[in-house]
């Protein structure tokens, strides 16, 4: 199947067409957005900064440290998985890193945002990123390797330890010497006991003191390194208010919809085989189009009775009718019809029409019911029938055979002739996929198809000219039905003389009429 080439005024048609399309999705999506404002409420966010040091003295450059660099450390697992342990309950290095979006506030100053799903879970992990990257810059800057500084650690928490139980059994000497006495074994013991522990206290202070000492030392407090520093701890976790929130994934949702549905339908349009414009219904078989029509195609039995009996254009429909007229009827300039008349003949028209198509099928029927509103008097005939059309058979063949159901038309089922009228309109409904025309018109018939814009593909309206060809009853025009309000094409010419029509100049380049010559160069040929 061929594709056609889509441009924007082509693609604004296709997606016009389909509104309704568009619409149901748009409430789907929106009611999507919102039902998932419910699946995942909104979160609380938390947001701490981190002071970084700043550049060495003398430094040349950008500094000691770049703040992409730094974004990338607090962002990795080794800041991401002290923070996620420091939390209760444990998260692993890529759950923090989910839920925790770091980001330059400036060139000296780092923002972490953490998430959670309450206002605590928020804030706890923020504040622990913030205090896990703040550890590992002042470890970075340390002279001490990994297993040094960890064995340090164990060495002062085991001197805390001791130093408080020495401690707490120094307490309880203190306590029973109160009701002891000196004088007494037990308080001589007692005292001995005393001595030696506020002597083991000062010796595992001392120890605390040289550790403590010691990884002072090592992490160089002169250097810049030692300036890092939470300058925001965690503030209040706030969410998106929920009235918001579900308006926002509402829109979302319904945009999202809307574009994705028109994106589906335009591609589809462009492998969409029925004819839309005039000039591709034109270009399909190679004859222009005489006219355009807007339908009211009747859906029952008493509705096309009514429009046989009252039917009114507007001023445009009339115009338009009343051109087709004088188009089949003889002498008007222009006209299609032979003048004179076949000898015993009334002028003649035959309107053919593809099956299924019910909104062209109402041409013929508004045809003669107009005519006999100007004073012609018309006959219709139903000329060749398909079950598609059964309504407006059934009212044709409901009137009684004198009858007129407006004064100046008649209607006839039968295939006579009409020599007594002005006008004979032969209604003719063709199978869409076998037509054969069938029709014992007047010698001289016009022969008009009436086709619904989009109802018919080049394929259909090729094998109609065919069969019309072969029954010795050539289409002769084209009336295009509910024509396309975007479609800004006429089809009264034909490709060759579209082709011969000189193109306007271009207001982007100026360049001139393309083949032409310019002023200039013309009377330069005339010298």
């Amino acid at each position: 199947m061929t594709e056609q080439i889509i441009d924007l005024r082509s693609a604004w048609a296709i997606v016009r067409r389909r509104a309704g399309v568009l619409v149901l999705a748009g409430a789907v999506g929106a009611a999507a957005g919102g039902a998932a404002v419910y699946v995942r409420p909104p979160a609380f966010s938390s947001t701490s900064l981190v002071l970084l040091p700043p550049p060495p003295q003398g430094s040349s450059g950008v500094g000691a440290h770049s703040i992409d660099t730094q974004v990338q450390i607090a962002s990795s697992e080794a800041v991401l998985g002290p923070a996620g342990r420091a939390l209760r309950p444990r998260l692993t290095a890529p759950e923090v890193g989910v839920r925790v979006d770091v980001e330059p506030k400036t060139s000296d100053v780092l923002q972490m945002t953490a998430t959670g799903a309450t206002a605590q879970e928020a804030q706890a992990l923020a504040e622990a990123v913030a205090t896990a990257e703040v550890d590992y810059l002042k470890a970075a800057a340390s002279t001490l390797g990994e297993e040094a500084r960890k064995a340090l650690a164990d060495r002062a928490t085991t001197l805390d330890r001791n130093l408080a139980a020495v401690s707490t059994e120094l307490e309880k000497t203190k306590t029973r010497l109160q009701s002891e006495s000196p004088l007494s074994t037990e308080g001589r013991a007692d005292l001995a006991a005393r001595a030696q522990l506020v002597a083991q206290q000062a010796d595992l202070a001392l120890q605390i003191d040289d550790i403590a000492k010691k990884v002072a030392d090592a992490s160089n407090l002169s250097s810049p390194t030692a300036s890092v520093s939470v300058i925001q701890h965690a503030s209040p976790a706030q969410r998106m208010s929920l009235p918001l929130r579900i308006a926002l994934f509402t829109a979302l949702g319904a945009t999202a919809a809307i574009l994705l549905t028109g994106f589906v339908l335009v591609l589809r349009g462009r492998r969409e085989a029925t004819l839309r414009s005039r000039d591709q219904v034109a270009d399909a078989i190679g004859l222009p189009v005489v006219a355009s029509i807007e339908s009211g195609t009747p859906r029952s039995v008493s509705g096309w009775t009514e429009l046989l009996r009252d039917y009114t254009p507007d001023n445009v429909g009339m115009w338009t009718l009343r051109q087709l007229v004088r188009l089949v009827t003889p002498g008007h300039p222009g006209s299609l019809a032979e003048d004179p008349a076949p000898k015993g003949a009334a002028p003649a028209v035959v309107v053919v029409t593809l099956s299924d198509d019910l909104r062209a099928l109402a041409v013929g029927p508004q045809l003669a019911s107009f005519a006999a509103s100007t004073g012609l008097a018309t006959t219709l005939v139903t000329a060749q029938s398909h079950e598609s059309a059964n309504a407006l058979w059934a009212a044709c063949s409901g009137l009684a055979p004198e009858a007129h159901p407006r004064p100046g038309l008649s209607v006839d089922t039968g295939h006579g002739l009409h020599p007594i009228e002005d006008l004979v309109v032969h209604v003719a409904v063709v199978d869409r996929q076998r037509p054969e025309l069938r029709v014992r018109a007047a010698d001289g018939a016009v022969t008009l198809l009436a086709v619904t814009a989009g109802a018919a593909t080049a394929d259909d309206l090729a094998r109609v000219a065919l069969a019309t060809d072969d029954a010795r009853h050539p289409i002769a025009r084209i009336i295009i039905v509910d024509p396309d309000p975007l479609d800004r094409t006429t089809g009264r010419l034909l490709p060759s003389e579209r082709a011969q029509q000189a193109p306007l100049p271009s207001l982007m380049t100026g360049s001139p009429v393309a083949g032409g010559a310019t002023a200039l160069e013309a009377r330069r040929r005339l010298r």
